[in-house]
């Protein structure tokens, strides 16, 4: 039977141009009780095994997404246990997500390695990110700041983008309600040494009124429908040098707009995008270096689509990211890994529409972040340990030091516990430090500790990981009325349990997911006295899901079956806000596939079958049901 070990005994050199070219060994996840191979980097930084982790990831592959054929990445990870999306409309409008409960900022999100996000915000747009863009998406779950920094308390969502061999090449057309229509282009191209992939997509959709007649206080006055549009086009290739040497890079350009409805002010946003990353790895023997620039400009423009003039608040950061990173394998049970980072955010070109029509600038607009960790994965035969310390000198705030110490203990070959520890946290954003006229400069970084134990098993066709983990998070920012301010005042107790467990009976694959999240808001009242001790506001507790899948051949069709708990709002109809219960709900999700020919496929989805799906915030409506058509045609 396979023993589940570190991939130690590849030689430096094939793991080195591995990460480099973030190659597509990962299988879909039809095949994944089987394969016990696949490969992962996110959760530590270098190469292992999946099943060698000792913490909860996820892996979503291009096999997964031409299965579900999703409209935007939300749905593709809202059927994750333990991601909890809220949203205000469609695939094109704001969503929030609550990894574990936490706050919608203490996700980290990276594309191809890069840091992306607004640094106004602290958090990155999920609407502006193109489906057709991505290769694979690791999802590591649990605090990973002593790795990656700030914003990692509760996950890491890493989205690697499409790689093609040179040749090969992929055209689709999509048709769907809401007058939906998507096109996507991909082609690689190059020789032996050089390998590229262009990738073009362009979404548009005419959408549906999001917000609905619930109360007076927001009610639908542009009773119109909210729609969108989203354009993106990069380029992703790699250059062996020499055996010891290789060369990589990525430039992405994402622009958009999209309509929401707003009784008060702006109602429209448009957006322009773009990241590239430049990456040099080198290999002696047993020891790879890997040195890396990047960029990421993340620019959205809002304004009221029923004035007179254009004109509206402009937020926009520019990121510039340096990374040094070098491993050293010293034998099959012990590798050391450490690194250095700089990146700079530059809001200079933000400015905010006031009230009365005149335009202010926030009154800090640079800092920087300079940071260095070193990592360890230590593998004793039936005693594995992860090992992670790292110190983040941000500027004018405080430093932070973080780390991650995890241990498991191989029961059988095919059976593995593990426990960690570790402490994460939240730099505050520029809107918390210095929003003109209500910003709080004197704001510390949020701070989380997180406890957590891990049960692995994988045998013959049969897989299953469950997770119990208690996080507390302390100096949250929160809005304090008698101070007129945010302060770090509020302090969350997120506590839960997650479980994925999938079987293969021949053609069928059945998928089961759940989890229970207890967030519970352990402020005090300021004006009271008293800790709350209430489930925070928008969290779901229970979150369960099936999937079953078959693949005949030509054929093949899915079932998914969600359960979302029941969550709590605020209703702002009454005046002060009352508290409000969004209804639980089942969402049913259907999908098939035919291939015609060797290089045709048909495709055919519809969501939300049923139309039980109920809103998740107080006074919007949902997409009901969809149905969407696609047409393919690739070589490969």
């Amino acid at each position: 039977m396979y023993n589940p070990s570190l991939c130690f005994k590849k030689t430096t050199t094939t793991i080195a141009l591995s990460l480099a070219l973030s190659s597509p060994l990962f299988v879909s996840a039809e095949k994944s009780s089987k394969d016990q191979n696949t490969l992962v980097i996110t959760a530590n930084r270098t190469e292992q095994n999946i099943n060698d982790t000792l913490t909860a990831v996820e892996l979503i592959t291009r096999e997964d997404i031409e299965r579900i054929q999703p409209e935007s990445i939300t749905d593709l990870l809202s059927k994750l246990p333990g991601f909890d999306f809220v949203y205000t409309g469609g695939a094109g409008q704001s969503s929030s997500l609550f990894t574990r409960g936490s706050n919608s900022d203490h996700t980290l999100v990276l594309i191809d390695g890069i840091r992306v996000g607004s640094a106004t915000l602290g958090n990155k747009s999920f609407s502006t990110i193109p489906v057709g863009q991505i290769e694979k998406i690791e999802v590591i779950k649990g605090p990973r700041a002593a790795l990656w920094g700030s914003d990692a308390i509760s996950g890491v969502i890493h989205i690697f983008t499409r790689r093609l061999d040179q040749g090969e090449y992929s055209v689709s057309a999509t048709l769907g309600s809401d007058d939906y229509s998507s096109t996507n282009f991909s082609f690689g191209f190059g020789n032996s040494d050089i390998n590229n992939t262009v990738t073009i997509s362009f979404d548009d959709s005419k959408g549906f009124d999001v917000l609905n007649d619930a109360n007076e206080f927001q009610s639908d006055s542009e009773p119109d429908n909210d729609g969108y549009q989203r354009l993106s086009a990069a380029i992703r290739g790699d250059y062996r040098l020499s055996d010891n040497t290789n060369l990589d890079w990525v430039f992405q350009l994402d622009k958009g707009e999209d309509s929401f409805d707003n009784p008060w002010g702006a109602n429209e946003n448009e957006y322009q995008n773009h990241l590239w990353n430049i990456r040099y790895t080198y290999t002696l023997d047993e020891l790879m270096t890997e040195f890396s620039v990047k960029q990421n400009r993340d620019e959205s423009f809002s304004y009221d689509n029923r004035a007179s003039e254009k004109t509206g608040s402009t937020f926009e950061t520019l990121r510039n990211q340096i990374n040094l990173l070098a491993q050293y394998t010293f034998n099959d049970s012990f590798l050391l890994s450490g690194g250095v980072e700089r990146y700079k955010d530059d809001i200079s070109d933000s400015q905010v529409r006031q009230w009365d029509g005149s335009f202010a600038e926030f009154p800090v607009a640079e800092r920087t972040t300079e940071a260095v960790f070193v990592s360890s994965v230590v593998n004793l035969d039936k005693l594995v340990g992860e090992f992670s310390l790292r110190e983040d000198d941000i500027e004018s705030l405080d430093s932070e030091q973080t780390f991650n110490f995890s241990m498991g203990y191989k029961l059988f070959d095919w059976l593995t516990i593990a426990a960690s520890r570790s402490k994460g946290f939240k730099a505050p954003s520029f809107n918390d430090l210095h929003y003109p006229v209500f910003g709080n400069p004197e704001l510390q970084s949020e701070i989380s500790y997180n406890s957590e134990v891990l049960l692995r098993a994988n045998w013959d066709d049969y897989s299953f990981v469950f997770t119990s983990y208690d996080n507390d998070v302390d100096q949250l920012i929160d809005y304090n009325p008698a101070a007129f301010r945010s302060e770090n005042i509020a302090l969350a107790n997120l506590k839960g349990h997650e479980m994925t467990f999938k079987f293969r009976q021949g053609r069928v694959l059945h998928t089961f997911t759940a989890s229970n999240v207890d967030a519970i808001d352990k402020s005090v009242d300021v004006f009271t006295g008293e800790v709350r001790n209430t489930q925070l506001l928008r969290r779901a507790k229970e979150n369960y899901g099936y999937e079953f899948s078959a693949d005949l051949g030509d054929f093949s069709f899915f079932t998914q079956v969600n359960y979302i708990g029941k969550r709590r709002d605020n209703d702002f109809s009454t005046f002060p806000a009352t508290l409000t219960y969004m209804k639980s709900h089942i969402k049913l999700d259907l999908g098939a596939s035919y291939q015609a020919t060797e290089k045709l496929g048909l495709k055919l989805k519809i969501a939300d079958f049923t139309e039980n799906s109920e809103s998740t915030v107080v006074g919007y409506n949902v997409a009901g049901r969809q149905v969407f058509l696609t047409l393919q045609y690739r070589n490969f």
